[in-house]
Formats: C-alpha cells, sequence, structure tokens
C-alpha cells in the first residue's frame, strides 16, 4: 500500500512539474487576448498581408509557456481577427532573425544579451515588441501589461518614436507612460 501511495505521488508530482511555467496562466490569457490588437491599434497593421504575424521569443525554459500562449491566442481567434488569420512564430532567442516578416515581437524573460540582441533587431526591422515582463520597458521594449484591478498598457513611447511606429489615439488614451528612470 505504501509503494502505490508514493508512486500516486511521485506520478502526480512529476504531471504537475512537467506542465509547470514560471508564468502566471491566467496573465497569459490576458496577453492571448490583447497580442494582436496592438498591431491593429498601430501603423503596423499596414504590415499585414494575409495573416497578423507575431513572433513569441522565449528560452529553451520558457518553451512550455510560449506553446501555452500560442495555444490560448489560438483559442481566442478561430477564424483570425478583421479578416486576417494570426500566424504565430515561435523561436528560441537564438533563431530570433526567423521573425523578421512579423508585426509584433513578444518577448518572454532572456538573458541580458539576448534581450539586447532582439530589441536592436526589432530597431532594424520596424517591428513592435512587447513583455510579459513590465521591466523589460527599462531595457527598450515597446509594451507591457500591468495587470492589477484592471488591465493597464504600459508604453515605452520613447523606442516608440525611434521606430517612428504610431498608436491609434484610443490606445495612448487607456495607457500609462513609462518613463525611463535617470539612475
Amino acid at each position: 500500500m505504501f509503494r502505490l501511495q508514493l508512486f500516486l505521488l511521485l506520478t502526480l508530482t512529476n504531471t504537475t512539474l512537467l506542465n509547470a511555467t514560471n508564468y502566471n496562466e491566467d496573465i497569459i490569457k490576458i496577453y492571448s487576448k490583447m497580442l494582436p490588437r496592438f498591431i491593429i491599434m498601430s501603423n503596423q497593421k499596414a504590415k499585414i498581408h494575409d495573416n497578423i504575424e507575431i513572433c513569441l521569443l522565449h528560452d529553451s525554459i520558457d518553451k512550455r509557456a510560449a506553446e501555452l500562449l500560442s495555444d490560448n491566442i489560438n483559442n481566442n481567434y478561430p477564424n483570425g481577427l478583421l479578416n486576417h488569420s494570426i500566424k504565430l512564430i515561435q523561436s528560441d532567442y537564438n533563431h530570433f532573425k526567423s521573425c523578421k516578416n512579423v508585426q509584433l515581437m513578444f518577448m518572454f524573460n532572456s538573458d541580458d544579451k539576448h534581450i539586447k540582441d532582439a530589441i536592436l533587431f526589432s530597431q532594424e526591422n520596424t517591428l513592435l515588441t512587447m513583455a510579459y515582463d513590465v521591466f523589460l520597458l527599462e531595457k527598450g521594449v515597446d509594451i507591457s501589461l500591468f495587470i492589477g484591478r484592471k488591465v493597464t498598457p504600459y508604453l515605452n513611447m520613447q523606442s516608440i518614436a525611434d521606430k517612428k511606429i504610431l498608436l491609434d489615439n484610443i490606445l495612448l488614451r487607456v495607457s500609462k507612460i513609462y518613463v525611463k528612470s535617470d539612475k
């Protein structure tokens, strides 16, 4: 009997650990609803040919979180958005150049070099960037969300202006403007 209980406990623990991520699933669901809409609320919509294209950049440890985000986007938008299918590209940071033709790069946490390289790539290719972690605004990401009693987009207007990306007025009205600290 003890062996059976131990076996069941170990099986449940391993299953839970295999499906666990470092990210809150409810917050990932919120991002999955918002990502395509940020493209539509910017001049990135002019870059849409057939598909709304979003790249999900992650490290190998966050692959499960990227898959969860991808699944949620597909579930939220089974027919696409505004007559455009949604194409998702999952890429690790070592292959971020596969994101060249997207309208938005969503960035999971990574080391400083990967973040810096991806930000530079987004600047060179005029790509809107968004991150799960609001602290990546400091590194040059364009948008993140603050999720409290309500969901508030935070916009890094310096990085957005440097890329000459324009945002709809409604997005500007509901957002908070991130100002880089002078540390």
